[in-house]
């Protein structure tokens, strides 16, 4: 996930709980957004198989249930993480693998969407690498969500302005972007979808 941190350390931190935050209900409903995506990919273009880039454990494989989806691949560096996807009726690959690191195996089964939840940000080189997996081929759609700024966050305001910018000068055509906030938090999503 990012550039810099061990795969030790993801898995302590996964292992101490340090990402149960993701089971809030300001989480679940960008997770929902994000699967409402997938499905609206699907409504326009058919079938699909999903890789999650950063899946953690599994939280957006479990609203995806009842898709026509033909495969989900968890991609993650943390082994902690991968071994919590949750079971599913939708065939499940484990890809142990920074992005930084994937060679876009397996191989895609149809048409690929990639989602890139909240783990682009972290990585200045992270669209660089998706884009080094897009042009191996078989990718035809990614989505991507990304904190939004905030005035008392520069850090995730300048992360998030650079992410889109690399976003915008990939050339990939945008198909929709929505905004999601918490207003209990003060929390914002960007989210979009891109054909490439």
């Amino acid at each position: 996930m990012t550039q810099g941190r061990s795969a030790a350390r993801w898995d302590r931190e996964f292992g101490a709980g340090k990402y149960a935050y993701l089971h809030k209900p300001a989480e679940t409903a960008r997770l929902a957004e994000i699967a409402a995506m997938v499905a609206r990919s699907i409504a326009e273009n058919g079938p699909c198989e999903v890789v999650d880039i950063g899946c953690g454990e599994g939280l957006l494989l479990e609203r995806l249930a009842g898709l026509a989806i033909s495969r989900y691949v968890g991609v993650d560096i943390s082994a902690v993480a991968l071994s919590r996807l949750p079971a599913s009726a939708i065939p499940v690959t484990r890809v142990r693998r920074a992005l930084a690191r994937w060679d876009g195996g397996p191989a895609p089964e149809g048409r690929r969407v990639i989602v890139a939840s909240e783990v682009l940000y972290y990585d200045t080189q992270g669209v660089a690498q998706l884009q080094r997996v897009v042009a191996a081929g078989g990718v035809a759609e990614i989505i991507v969500s990304c904190v939004g700024g905030r005035a008392d966050k520069p850090n995730w305001t300048a992360a998030s302005q650079r992410l889109w910018a690399q976003l915008a000068a990939t050339g990939w055509r945008l198909v929709e972007r929505r905004y999601l906030a918490d207003r209990a938090s003060g929390t914002g999503w960007d989210l979009a979808r891109y054909a490439v």
